[in-house]
């Protein structure tokens, strides 16, 4: 996994336009493909009316646009073809400003864009079990990375010289560290939030915090991927204000 390797997979990826019908018939299939495979799930998805001409005919716009796959093994739909997000589909919803699930995002785990973004930061486990608190500042940063990316690969795609790409592709890898590192200290503080909290009151076990309270302090202490994201942060950090001292000293 590497920024070139991020950037490659992405530069490929027709700009994708949608009109509203088209929009809503891609989020709509993405609600379908975030359900967990339970009975409330099942019983959702019987309630659905089915595809008529005008979907299927959105469905044929998005897989020629590379923006959705043919999938198999869901059980709900014998007989009907499932569809899933492509990479491209992937990085088109990621740069549109919503909230997105933490069964969503785990999902999709393994595609590059979250694997690069998010999970070499924080395992899985953690962003099924995020509050809405947590999803959104989540969803932010993926907007911000996704939305920087669109448009610094558009310079790239469009540049002539080698040494002009390679040079935004740098810009781009700075930049991207620059919001995960905000991201880190914005749930490091979130972290030492709830650690308070349990000092404070002095409590035994987690069990006497709030729910919402115990769950992230939970997950968030369990995380090695975290940890270790942390305390890189904290290092950074002190090193920064490190530096600045010395430049005031001179």
């Amino acid at each position: 996994m590497s920024y070139a390797e991020y950037i490659s997979q992405l530069i490929i990826c027709t700009p994708a336009e949608l009109n509203g019908p088209e929009r809503s018939s891609l989020l709509k299939h993405i609600e379908l493909y975030n359900r967990n495979e339970g009975i409330h799930s099942y019983l959702w998805f019987k309630k659905q009316p089915p595809l008529d001409s005008e979907d299927e005919k959105h469905l044929a716009t998005l897989l020629d646009r590379n923006l959705i796959e043919v999938i198999h093994g869901n059980r709900f739909r014998r007989g009907g073809l499932n569809y899933a997000l492509t990479t491209c589909g992937l990085f088109y919803i990621l740069s549109e400003k919503q909230i997105f699930t933490g069964y969503l995002l785990s999902k999709y785990c393994e595609n590059i864009i979250l694997r690069l973004l998010l999970f070499q930061y924080v395992n899985e486990n953690t962003v099924k079990n995020w509050s809405p608190t947590v999803l959104t500042i989540i969803s932010e940063y993926l907007h911000k990375c996704c939305v920087t990316t669109k448009r610094t690969i558009e310079i790239i795609r469009s540049s002539k010289m080698s040494e002009e790409k390679e040079r935004y592709s740098k810009l781009l890898e700075l930049d991207i560290k620059a919001f995960a590192f905000y991201l880190g200290i914005r749930l490091t503080r979130l972290y030492s939030h709830y650690l308070s909290i349990f000092k404070k009151k002095g409590l035994i076990h987690t069990g006497e915090l709030n729910h919402e309270e115990a769950r992230m302090f939970n997950v968030l202490s369990e995380d090695d991927k975290f940890s270790r994201f942390r305390i890189n942060m904290l290092k950074e950090l002190d090193e920064a204000f490190d530096e600045l001292a010395r430049l005031k000293a001179e």
